[in-house]
């Protein structure tokens, strides 16, 4: 069975990488469509059009960010 799997592909420093690399776009995109359409078009007036943009509102895509930073980091010290 682990004729089948290539080298690199089952060391944990590729794993790390590859999960970092995803939470960090994820977390990159969820801040920005939660930025660009979860406060603009839901409130009714124009006065608060930058709720989106506050950090209660993006904590999951901070979150993402910050737990695909530390793949990263974790990546390149092993």
């Amino acid at each position: 069975m682990d004729a089948m799997i290539p080298q690199a592909a089952s060391e944990p420093r590729i794993l790390l990488v590859f999960i970092g690399a995803v939470l960090v776009f994820g977390g990159i995109i969820f801040t920005a469509l939660k930025g660009n359409w979860g406060g603009q078009f839901k409130s009714r007036s124009r006065t608060d059009s930058a709720s989106g943009l506050r950090p209660r509102a993006n904590w999951p895509g901070l979150a993402m960010l910050v737990g695909g930073i530390g793949c990263l980091l974790a990546a390149a010290a092993v």
